[in-house]
C-alpha cells in the first residue's frame, strides 16, 4: 500500500519529525495509522552513552473521522536505557511541544497521553 497519501493527509504537521509512518490498514469503516517513534534520542542525553531498548505498549488514539471512516493512530513511543545509570528514559513530550513545528491539536494530543 502507498503511504505517501496518508502523510500528506492525515497526518498533522512535524508529526514525521518523531515518527515514522510504518502501515496503514484501512477497511470500510475505519482507517488505522501507525506510527512509531524514531529512534533520535532525547537531546537531553545525547552526550551519554544509551542503547535502543524497543517500544513500550502502543497507545490507540481516536483522530478526526475521514469520509465517514473513523480514524486510529496507533502510536509506539520509543524507550532507550540509560548505560552508566541503567535506568530507562524516553522522550519528554510536554517539552518538545512547546518548541517543535507541530500544530497544536497534535501537541496538545501528545500532551494528554503522558
Amino acid at each position: 500500500m502507498e503511504l505517501n497519501g496518508y502523510r500528506l493527509l492525515l497526518l498533522p504537521e512535524g508529526t514525521l519529525d518523531y515518527f515514522d509512518l510504518v502501515d496503514v490498514k484501512e477497511s470500510v469503516n475505519e482507517v488505522v495509522i501507525y506510527l512509531e517513534e524514531k529512534n533520535i534520542v532525547p537531546e537531553k542525553y545525547t552526550d551519554q552513552d544509551t542503547e535502543s531498548k524497543g517500544f513500550y505498549d502502543p497507545i490507540i488514539v481516536q483522530d478526526f473521522p475521514l469520509r465517514g471512516k473513523k480514524v486510529f493512530l496507533n502510536i509506539r513511543r520509543r524507550r532507550w536505557l540509560l548505560k552508566k545509570h541503567n535506568e530507562y528514559i524516553s522522550r519528554n513530550w510536554r517539552m518538545v511541544a512547546e518548541g517543535t513545528r507541530m500544530t497544536q491539536d497534535f501537541a496538545s494530543f501528545l500532551k494528554e497521553l503522558y
